[in-house]
This record gives C-alpha cells, sequence and structure tokens, in this order.
C-alpha cells in the first residue's frame, strides 16, 4: 500500500529517470525515427475516435452497438497517449504517467473485448449491406409482381362487371314485360316468382356497377391541393333529390385543404352521406367538419343514424361486408370498400365511432401536402 501512495504522489515525476536520450546509446536517426513514428501513431489514433464520435453524433439513434463504439473510440485514444508518452519521454521521463496510462488502456481493452463478447451472437444476426440489398431487390420485384396481379384483378373485375351489365338488364326487362303483359295469366304465385326475378337482377345489377366503380379508382390520377369543403358540397349537389326525399339536414363546415384529387374525394362524401341518409331511421341529421394537424388533415362526418356495432367497426370496409339483412337496407355492400379505396388511394386513413341507436362518426385522416415532400 506504502508503494501505491509513493507512485501517485510522484504520478508526474521526472527526477528519478533520465530523459531517454540519456538512456542507451541513441543516434540522432534512430531517436527522431523513433519520436516521429510514435507522434505519427498519436495523431491517427487521436483523430480516428474523432471520426467515431462525429459518426454516431450524426447517425444518434439510427446506430446498433453505440457502446461498442464508444469503447473503441476510448481504447484508440488511449493507445495513442502512450505513444505520445513515448515520444515525449525522450526529454520528461514521466515512466509513472506513462505506466498509468498503460494499465488504464489494458482495462479498456478487456472491456471492449468482453463486450465484444457479449453483443457476438447479435452481431451475427444482423444481414449485411449485400444481404439487405438482394432483400430490397426481391421485395421490389415482389411488389411488382403483385401491382402486376392486382392490374390484372382489376381489369378482370371491369371487364366482367362490364359483360354482366347488359344481360342482367335484358332479364330485368324481360322480366317486367312477363310480369306487365302475362300477369292474369300467371297468377299471384307466378307474379311473386316474377318479382323476385326482378328484385334479384336490380340486386345484382347494383352490385355489378358498385364493382366496376371499385375497378375504376386506380392511383394513377392527377393530385394536387384541393378544396374539400367543394368536395362535399359537390356531392350534397349530385344527392339533392335523395337529401329532399329524406328531409335530410347536412351542414358543412370548416375543412382544411388537402392534397388529393377532388373528383375521388366526392364519391367518397357521396357514398359517406348517402350511407347516413339510408341507415337511418328518424330525419337525418349529418355534420361534417374538418381540422389539421401535423401534416394530417382529419375530416369528421357525423350521423344521427343507427349506429355500428362494435364488431363491425372494421368489417364494413370490407367488399361486400354487410351489417343487416339483404332486404333490410338497399345496396351491395360494396359502398365503404370504395371509400376506403379512394383514401388509401390518397395516402390516408379510414376509421369509424360508433354506438348502436346513436349514430356514426366516420374519420377521414388524408395528407395535407405531398406524400414525401417535406417543409423546406
Amino acid at each position: 500500500m506504502h508503494q501505491v501512495i509513493e507512485f501517485f504522489k510522484g504520478l508526474f515525476a521526472t527526477d528519478k529517470w533520465p530523459p531517454r536520450w540519456h538512456c542507451g546509446d541513441w543516434s540522432s536517426f534512430h531517436g527522431w525515427l523513433y519520436i516521429l513514428s510514435d507522434l505519427t501513431i498519436w495523431i491517427a489514433y487521436f483523430l480516428i475516435p474523432l471520426i467515431i464520435l462525429n459518426y454516431l453524433g450524426k447517425k444518434k439513434s439510427g446506430i446498433k452497438f453505440q457502446k461498442v463504439y464508444l469503447l473503441f473510440a476510448a481504447f484508440i485514444l488511449l493507445c495513442g497517449m502512450t505513444h505520445f508518452l513515448d515520444a515525449t519521454m525522450f526529454w520528461i521521463p514521466m515512466y509513472r504517467l506513462n505506466a498509468l496510462v498503460r494499465f488504464v488502456t489494458g482495462v479498456v481493452s478487456m472491456l471492449t473485448v468482453y463486450y465484444l463478447f457479449k453483443i457476438l451472437p447479435q452481431a451475427f444476426r444482423q444481414k449485411s449491406n449485400l444481404e439487405l440489398e438482394r432483400e430490397v431487390e426481391r421485395r421490389i420485384k415482389a411488389e411488382e409482381g403483385l401491382a402486376e396481379a392486382n392490374a390484372s384483378l382489376t381489369s378482370f373485375a371491369y371487364i366482367a362487371s362490364h359483360d354482366l351489365q347488359e344481360p342482367l338488364r335484358k332479364i330485368r326487362a324481360f322480366s317486367s314485360q312477363v310480369h306487365d303483359g302475362y300477369s292474369n295469366v300467371l297468377g299471384e304465385q307466378g307474379n311473386e316468382l316474377v318479382q323476385k326475378i326482378m328484385n334479384s337482377a336490380s340486386r345484382m345489377q347494383a352490385m355489378t356497377t358498385d364493382i366496376l366503380n371499385l375497378s375504376a379508382y386506380t392511383d394513377r390520377i392527377n393530385m394536387g391541393m384541393i378544396s374539400v369543403t367543394e368536395a362535399a358540397r359537390t356531392a350534397i349537389s349530385d344527392l339533392e333529390s335523395k337529401i329532399t326525399e329524406s328531409g335530410a339536414r347536412i351542414t358543412v363546415g370548416s375543412i382544411p385543404d388537402v392534397y388529393g384529387n377532388l373528383s375521388y374525394l366526392s364519391h367518397l362524401f357521396l357514398n359517406l352521406i348517402s350511407n347516413s341518409i339510408k341507415f337511418s331511421e328518424k330525419q337525418p341529421v349529418i355534420n361534417i367538419w374538418g381540422e389539421a394537424h401535423d401534416k394530417v388533415v382529419s375530416i369528421y362526418v357525423e350521423d344521427n343514424g343507427i349506429g355500428i356495432e362494435e364488431a363491425g367497426h372494421q368489417k364494413i370496409f370490407h367488399a361486400f361486408q354487410k351489417m343487416h339483412g339483404k332486404n333490410e337496407y338497399e345496396g351491395s355492400g360494396l359502398g365503404l370498400a370504395i371509400c376506403k379505396r379512394i383514401v388509401d388511394i390518397h395516402h390516408g386513413h379510414l376509421s369509424v365511432s360508433s354506438v348502436p341507436g346513436e349514430g356514426s362518426t366516420f374519420i377521414i385522416e388524408l395528407p395535407s401536402q405531398a406524400v414525401g415532400i417535406s417543409d423546406q
């Protein structure tokens, strides 16, 4: 213990040993070669930690195993200090300080080794840049394949739905002629069967029309900053007869502009307002308003309709999902699927908050600027 105390008391002492120039037979060339070599190594060892720390500062939380980087920086810096002290001891023989720095360097070195062993299993699980590049390429190809498949499916749905329209029109027309011209001959049961055929054909025709509409919505459209209020008022104008017939009261409050397509958003409001009117057992009251926050505009379409059970809050946005019997409310079950498709094309989000018997509020979240463009 006495030696330890004495060691630290004379940590910077230089009187116990001669300068290194006086230890042994140094030639000028040999001595300066030694000094310059140590100083060159020290400069490099000093700059490397600065580069590491600068890299950590710029990447911040995006780097894994930050402790390893810091331990490496400390280890390299301490190694550099040993070389710097070796060079200075040609004039200032601080052997005790040199010994202490070397000891600290050894401790940090062992800590670095320990931590490396500790993280080695995790490090082996990390993918290399080449592996990541290959994975990105695979995903790009998969997305391209999916896009082609979706395009083919959309094309098939459009063609199939379009080709079904004419036969359905003929079924309705011929059934109507039979009903009108031969009602006396058919009798009550026959007329009832013909009426069922006509009703089924009408539902099928409405469904194929909705499928045509759904397949028609693609992301290959022109977008820009548009007035959501104008889109809502266009939908209200198109629904004028239905609104008058139902006695619906609709208010449109202040809504910030969004980045989108006016025609698509008009159809979005048309479907939502039409649904609110249809699923109401009293005079429909519909309120539409919006607010902007964090580059997103939230638009609310609130009604006093029959509401939706919590179990159906997600299902209603899927194609052909109806919460009621086919004869209870008209429709194909595609209206809200079309709404979701339109919102997805706009890189937005559509959800509903509803209590059965108290009404529903549809929440549409749309970007307030072009996706991928940040504020300058």
